[in-house]
């Protein structure tokens, strides 16, 4: 079974928008996936993209949300498998929140792997979805080499 069968297996236990559809990411997402992060003002993927490419394809699970074939959603992540999820990157589209679409993206995530905890770094202004999601605050820390 490929991964997208997979995933689509797992989606039968989740209500999204008509239309609405959560996949296995393609190389050929990587434009819409930076274009999303951009509008966000996240500048990693367009200030190092060969760095980016290589983190989305070094990545599981990394899943897009589309409508009618448009990404309006990503996730990356990476796991061991047994203890702990790490989500990197977490973005819907601003015109796409509040429809579900990123509990889809973490339920998606928690039967792939429910065993494991799911850890993050989130901005502020997203703490209220992750509190309701039943994640807590938990500190951490963060430095880059560049």
């Amino acid at each position: 079974m490929t991964r997208d069968q997979n995933i689509q297996q797992l989606l039968a236990q989740i209500t999204l928008p008509e239309q609405v559809n959560i996949r296995a990411w393609q190389i050929t997402d990587y434009s819409s996936v930076c274009d999303l992060a951009l509008a966000e003002d996240w500048t990693t993927l367009r200030d190092r993209p060969e760095d980016g490419m290589t983190a989305w394809q070094q990545s599981w699970p990394a899943l897009v949300a589309t409508h009618n074939e448009r990404v309006i959603g990503f996730l990356r992540a990476l796991t061991d498998g047994a203890i702990t999820l790490y989500i990197a990157d977490f973005l819907v589209a601003p015109a796409w929140r509040g429809k579900h679409i990123g509990i889809a993206f973490l339920m998606v995530c928690h039967l792939l792997y429910p065993k494991v905890r799911f850890d993050l770094l989130s901005t502020d202004h997203a703490e209220s979805f992750y509190q309701s999601q039943d994640f807590r605050p938990f500190q951490g820390f963060r430095k880059s080499y560049f």
